[in-house]
């Protein structure tokens, strides 16, 4: 299991991320980042005992090779399916992802911290915007990631005392280790239970909000998640900081969330994709820009329309004093995650399917009409993949902007 590097005391920046001065902690494994808990029935191992799915205990996996065999596949599933204790488990299972949003626990952000380096999960920047996707290491994506982060702490200029940095939408953490070792007093803010426990664990001395960057507009106290107070918060940031997190945002609600705990003379930063004016990609108001309503695919839908954006930000007081297109630079990774998809996810999921088929026929058969529609949709995920099409529909911009 690889380990991942924690933040101890003083923080400094090198090639395995940022790390403490005294060198890398081993305490931070995997299992250490909030993983989700099993759910397996509240047995120890999915094993098919008959306290998990109604099946005597050696009907599974032979005790001493542990290779699947048919009938065992055959008893869980039935067992899942029609033993009561499943059934109940299932209904629990689905009331609460009906209450539950995505938003409180994100795993594929969580797969995404796992696989690579960091704590970081925007797209990064590449100084050389010719970089070939075929000469990119997992190293190259985490310097591109860390020189990201540093042009956002740029533009938010040297640290003051008594004027904090809120980063709403903070992922893992790694922008805020960032703004620390800057020199900023930084607080992070997540609705997701992942993101806030690992961000507590590695970097115990930040202090982070579990709350949706809307939930501060409510009362006196705001988060479904979390007792926030609301009224601590008002008017006490220097700086707002919203990278790779505004796309996700309630346009209608932002903009006045921001003058609420953006303090006088404060900055707000900006850093993500805006879909390009006159683009085909949906028109409508700002919040149909915001939650992709429109035609085209979803990628393309995805993202606040720029022209919208910037007519928010005027009704609302705001002017843009700095503004840098981003967009060649993060193309980079786009290819980069492309190319993975093309040499390894597409070409995995393929021999997955070739082998059901050669071993097992019979399930192959059943499972087809499945496995042609997920390559479908893994093809679909792997078009909003590609830099020409996104370079043509969208802009990455980094903004820096005050009250007018």
């Amino acid at each position: 299991m690889r380990q991942r590097p924690q933040v101890q005391e003083v923080l400094r920046l090198d090639r395995r991320g940022v790390t403490a001065s005294g060198g890398v902690d081993a305490t931070g494994s995997d299992d250490a980042t909030g993983a989700p808990p099993s759910t397996n029935g509240g047995t120890s191992a999915d094993s098919g005992t008959s306290a998990d799915s109604g099946t005597s205990a050696d009907s599974g996996t032979s005790a001493d090779s542990g290779k699947l065999s048919a009938s065992w596949v055959a008893k869980q599933l039935l067992g899942r399916a029609f033993w009561p204790g499943h059934a109940l488990r299932r209904t629990k299972l689905r009331r609460n992802h009906a209450r539950t949003p995505t938003v409180e626990a994100n795993a594929q952000l969580l797969l995404y911290n796992r696989m690579l380096p960091g704590d970081f999960l925007h797209y990064g920047y590449f100084d050389d915007p010719t970089t070939s996707p075929e000469t990119i290491s997992f190293d190259d994506l985490y310097q591109a990631q860390l020189r990201y982060a540093q042009k956002v702490v740029a533009a938010i200029g040297p640290p003051k005392p008594g004027s904090p940095v809120l980063d709403a939408g903070s992922g893992m953490g790694g922008m805020l280790a960032v703004l620390k070792a800057a020199g900023h007093e930084a607080t992070g803010l997540t609705p997701d239970r992942y993101q806030v426990e690992h961000i507590r664990r590695a970097y115990p001395d930040i202090p982070v909000l579990r709350c949706r960057f809307e939930d501060l507009a409510m009362g006196e106290r705001a988060g479904r998640f979390e007792d926030v107070p609301v009224e601590e918060r008002a008017g006490r940031f220097g700086t707002v900081v919203h990278a790779e997190s505004i796309q996700y945002m309630d346009p209608d609600r932002v903009f006045g969330v921001v003058d609420r705990v953006l303090a006088p003379g404060g900055r707000w930063i900006v850093a993500d994709y805006f879909r390009a004016t006159g683009n085909g990609a949906g028109s409508g108001s700002s919040r149909t820009a915001g939650n992709g309503a429109g035609s085209g695919s979803a990628s393309d839908r995805s993202g606040w329309r720029l022209d919208a954006f910037r007519e928010h930000a005027d009704r609302s007081g705001y002017c843009v004093a700095h503004e840098e297109d981003m967009t060649p630079h993060i193309l980079p990774t786009l290819g980069f995650a492309r190319l993975l998809a093309e040499r390894i996810g597409l070409p995995v999921f393929d021999f997955a399917t070739d082998k059901l088929r050669a071993k097992r026929p019979g399930a192959h058969y059943v499972l087809e009409p499945v496995a042609d529609r997920t390559r479908q949709q893994l093809l679909r995920n792997m078009e909003a993949l590609d830099p020409e099409r996104f370079s043509r529909r969208k802009r990455y911009l980094l903004m820096t902007m005050h009250r007018k």
